[in-house]
């Protein structure tokens, strides 16, 4: 009969080799045997994270850690659990403590880095991973991980130093590709980035084609038929549909795959002959051609300076428009219909996709406490609309309770729904989410708060937007601190709701005057 040691040794091997069900049998049966064995649960628990059970591997490798709690590789691999299950404090705790006890530990400082970055604390990360880089300069994923921190700080030169390192460890790579091109992109630095953006398909290991179709690059298109599609997220699809009427404009048959949500709305963007979802896309007829929308800009060779901007680009149903006017008791006629509040809309929090920990991370830096925001329901003279939907509606149901927000959400159906009642809206106030581009793609004035790390497509150093000409930004001057932002946005917002209740006086005055016997 072997000894645990033998096992040992067969488990290793098969770990080694990549053999994930026969190293776990085996690690199983060592821990069946005598529960007490920390090494068992510790390799069974990296096999479940190499499997993506990070929540199993938490377990087992922290079962490991209550045996043996001074042993750095278990606190290591418990932090790197961790912080692949998303729970970045605890990640954080884990390899501190594992530093206390060995402040070399292997591995501990590039992954401590790495944690506070995804965790949003930029400013605390990018010295971890310095001193992960000087002790490892040849590691590809601290030097990766450095590059991004550094980008996301601001610190551009050193950001693309870093990146080029990576990318030259391992130049068939895409990761660093693609976070160079989103470097450049926020720089707009478009004529290079957007070429590196590109190898997006590389990383995620998918084809641009569709049915074997080949990918439009800016060829003549005329009398030819392309299917235009979505790949990421609703505020994308909003941005680059923009593109599908320049594509007419060339004589090009438009046909166009979004989400369902968007399926009403977007049938409203000029030049679109077929506009349909991914459930019914086998009804589409033939095409010569195919481009995924977020591919669309490098195609026409879109620069900072010329990028298309017109708005509006897309309209919500007139019908859609008048009804929701209605049922708010708004006058659709708007500021002919006499003295009336400011409408403001809010949103405070985007998607918060928890079954994704990176996205999960980056929706809680770009989201609000509604605490911070209820103040700006205060500003005299604005009317109060909520357009937010989703768990986080719940934090004003105090103030929709008080009458001090209105909330019509429970009546939306998709986005034409919101268009329609953004449409009656003077002004949007919302976070870098869909809605951000939703009412500035209807042409509706948007105050859009962005976190520090900001997305590339909102640039760096300016307060407006390329893409949209009725957006301003306010941004964050440090990462987390929403405080500054939201006291800016409080003075603009009283400034603003003052002048036009000024101009309503002075238009209500002048018909006054106009009036027989003044």
């Amino acid at each position: 009969m072997a000894t645990i040691e033998e096992a040992y040794a067969v488990a290793i091997d098969h770990h080694q080799a990549g053999r994930l069900d026969e190293a776990a049998v085996i690690y199983q049966r060592i821990l069946d045997a005598d529960p007490e064995q920390a090494h068992a649960a510790h390799l069974l628990g990296i096999v479940a994270g190499q499997r993506g059970r990070h929540g199993e591997a938490v377990a087992l490798i922290g079962a490991a850690v209550a045996r043996d709690g001074l042993n750095t590789d278990f606190l290591g691999n418990l932090g790197a659990a961790l912080k692949a299950a998303g729970r970045y404090d605890e990640a954080i705790r884990h390899f501190a403590r594992a530093l206390a006890l060995e402040p070399a530990a292997r591995g501990v400082p590039g992954n401590l880095g790495s944690a506070l970055a995804a965790d949003g604390r930029i400013g605390e990360a990018v010295p971890w991973l310095r001193r992960a880089a000087a002790l490892d300069p040849a590691h590809f994923e601290t030097l990766l991980n450095l590059g991004i921190a550094l980008r996301d700080a601001g610190r551009f030169d050193e950001a693309e130093t870093a990146l080029e390192a990576a990318k030259a460890l391992r130049p068939d790579h895409p990761h660093p590709v693609c976070e160079l091109a989103v470097l450049k992109l926020a720089l707009g630095e478009f004529e290079e980035g957007l070429a590196l953006y590109e190898r997006r398909w590389d990383y995620t290991g998918q084809s641009a084609a569709v049915s074997g179709k080949p990918v439009w690059r800016g060829e003549d298109i005329a009398g030819k038929t392309i299917l235009l599609y979505y790949e990421q997220g609703l505020g994308d699809t909003l941005q680059f549909v923009r593109y599908a009427p320049l594509l007419a404009d060339r004589g090009a048959r438009v046909l166009l795959i979004v989400q369902p949500e968007l399926r009403r709305l977007l049938a409203s963007v000029r030049g679109i002959d077929r506009l349909t979802t991914y459930d019914d896309a086998a009804e589409l007829p033939d095409f010569d051609l195919c481009c995924p929308l977020m591919s669309l800009p490098f195609a026409f060779g879109t620069r900072i300076d010329g990028i298309p901007s017109s708005v509006p680009y897309i309209t919500p149903p007139p019908d859609l428009v008048a009804a929701w006017a209605e049922r708010l008791g708004w006058n659709q006629t708007g500021d002919t219909a006499g003295k009336r509040p400011w409408r403001v809309g809010f949103v405070w929090s985007g998607n918060p996709r928890r079954h994704d920990p990176t996205s999960h991370a980056m929706d809680r830096r770009r989201s609000v406490p509604f605490a911070l925001m209820e103040p700006l329901l205060s500003v005299p003279g604005i009317a109060a609309v909520s357009l937010q939907v989703g768990d986080a509606a719940e934090q004003a149901r105090a103030a929709i309770a008080a009458g001090r927000l209105t909330d019509p959400m429970a009546g939306v159906t998709d986005f034409a729904d919101t268009a329609a009642i953004a449409a009656h809206l003077d002004l949007v106030i919302t976070v870098d989410t869909s809605v951000a581009h939703l009412a500035a793609a209807i042409g509706r004035p948007v105050w859009m708060l962005s976190r520090s790390d900001a997305c590339w497509r909102w640039f760096r150093g300016r307060d407006d937007s390329p893409w949209y000409p009725t957006m301003r930004l306010y941004r964050q001057d440090s990462p987390g601190d929403w405080g500054p932002v939201m006291a800016r946005v409080g003075h603009d917002l009283a400034a603003a709701a003052a002048a036009a209740a000024w101009d309503q006086n002075c238009a209500e005055a002048l018909s006054r005057k106009a009036r027989p016997g003044w």
